[in-house]
């Protein structure tokens, strides 16, 4: 039986997250906060976003603040943006298991202009009504919260998005609207960190594209034929090199303007 490294390892790396942000509910020092603003070891994070919405509502930001900003902003350029989505969002598990449930209907999504239109108005209403426009409504604040502090009326929102994937269209807020995954594509067009792809072992079986969930990233090498996928919405989820038989796909370092 094929066991899928890639997706193990995600699932694996997914869980650990969810059980850091129970750890304040234990009494364990470990992790304090969530995936907004975090202490791990007494390690400083901060969501890059986050802090530029309170740099626009306040014209300044705290050191702490502007620090755990550029340090995740860092890992995430190095790794590729949308690592976020694919391997640390609890809102990303969520949609990942309602994957298993059966769908009939494929409603047509933009996947990224959507996602930055939402970034553009967040990052303009931070602006100018002088608040963290999209911390207010962020379905992984509220996720976080509820598994940090206990459950709110803010939950409601959280299960409207996950009926609309249910009913409607699947991945519908990741593709289409969350402007925290606009932001990271942008971050993961320079990530050094790619999928790379050799024409030469490619059978062209299609089961990579079958497999992925944002299965245009992979037009760039399987139909215009370059050597590694392009798109900053890849999230790295190894889902396609799990899938693809012959090794024709790898995940690999190369200069991101190659």
């Amino acid at each position: 039986m094929k066991v899928n490294r890639w997706t193990l390892a995600r699932r694996v790396v997914q869980l650990t997250v969810i059980g850091l942000l129970f750890t304040p509910c234990l009494g364990w020092g470990l992790f304090q906060g969530n995936l907004q603003s975090a202490s791990l070891l007494g390690l400083k994070f901060s969501d890059p976003l986050a802090a530029l919405q309170v740099l626009l509502l306040t014209g300044t930001v705290a050191l702490p603040l502007l620090g755990g900003a550029l340090l995740v902003l860092g890992g995430y350029g190095l790794l590729g943006g949308k690592t976020f989505c694919g391997w640390v969002c609890p809102v990303g598990l969520t949609t990942d298991l309602l994957e298993c449930l059966p769908s009939t209907r494929r409603l047509r999504v933009w996947p990224l202009r959507g996602k930055l239109i939402a970034l553009l108005v967040v990052l303009l209403l931070s602006l100018t009504l002088k608040i963290p426009a999209f911390e207010t409504i962020s379905p992984i604040g509220i996720l976080s919260r509820a598994l940090s502090f206990g459950p709110s009326s803010a939950l409601l929102l959280m299960a409207v998005i996950l009926l609309v994937e249910v009913l409607l269209v699947r991945r519908f807020w990741c593709r289409s609207l969350c402007p925290l995954g606009g932001f990271y594509s942008l971050v993961g067009r320079v990530s050094p960190l790619r999928i790379g792809y050799r024409v030469e072992a490619c059978t062209h079986c299609d089961r990579c594209r079958r497999s992925c969930f944002v299965y245009e990233v992979l037009d760039a090498p399987l139909v215009e034929g370059t050597s590694h996928v392009v798109s900053g919405e890849c999230t790295r989820c190894g889902a396609c090199l799990d899938a693809c038989p012959t090794g024709a796909l790898n995940m690999r370092f190369q200069h991101p303007l190659k």
